[in-house]
């Protein structure tokens, strides 16, 4: 093969390469400015939800304090087969 013939060709590859790797880098760019909005969003919720539940339900303490026998029977039984 004749790789001389081929030498002419090298720029636009080489042109088309770099056009590809712009390109990618800008959709990776995009993608992870668009997750990180997301991810705040979420966060943001959450953190809503999370005080919402803090004062709608009552503590885990306060729970096993009132209920510690049921607590135990769920926790510490044995399955005979």
């Amino acid at each position: 093969m004749n790789y001389q013939d081929l030498a002419e060709h090298v720029g636009v590859l080489v042109s088309l390469l770099a056009l590809f790797a712009g390109v990618s880098g800008f959709l990776l760019w995009r993608m992870l400015t668009r997750m990180e909005k997301k991810l705040d969003e979420v966060a943001k919720f959450c953190c809503e939800c999370r005080q919402d539940l803090a004062e709608r339900f009552i503590t885990r303490v306060e729970h096993e304090a009132e209920h510690q026998g049921l607590w135990e029977i769920l926790h510490y039984h044995e399955h005979q087969f």
